[in-house]
């Protein structure tokens, strides 16, 4: 088998249902885990209660971080359609980077 790569800094594209949700659940879990950290270190350092600081605290951030991944994810599919109607009006989403059309014969 041979591949034939044409390279290029511009490209238009429109991502199917499962790449969509692939680069959401990525971006929701590093959201999801900044926030978690902000908040605990936000709440943490305002209110001290002797005792249950610790796994109480930890306990809010961790769940708060859970439902605005779960959450985060069900908005992106949800957008999905409106994405995919966009791309079709528009003939695909316009992006630039590094990219490589690959051919295999």
């Amino acid at each position: 088998m041979e591949i034939h790569e044409h390279y290029s800094n511009e490209a238009r594209i429109q991502l199917s249902f499962f790449s969509f949700m692939a680069i959401a659940l990525w971006i929701c879990f590093g959201g999801a885990l900044s926030f978690s950290i902000a908040f605990h270190l936000v709440i943490s350092t305002q209110i001290h209660v002797e005792g249950s600081e610790d796994t109480t605290f930890w306990f809010a951030s961790l769940m708060y971080a859970f439902l605005g991944f779960i959450f985060s994810l069900i908005g992106a599919a949800l957008i999905y359609p409106i994405y995919s109607f966009w791309c079709e009006r528009s003939r695909g989403q316009r992006v630039k980077g590094k990219f490589a059309l690959v051919k295999r014969e």
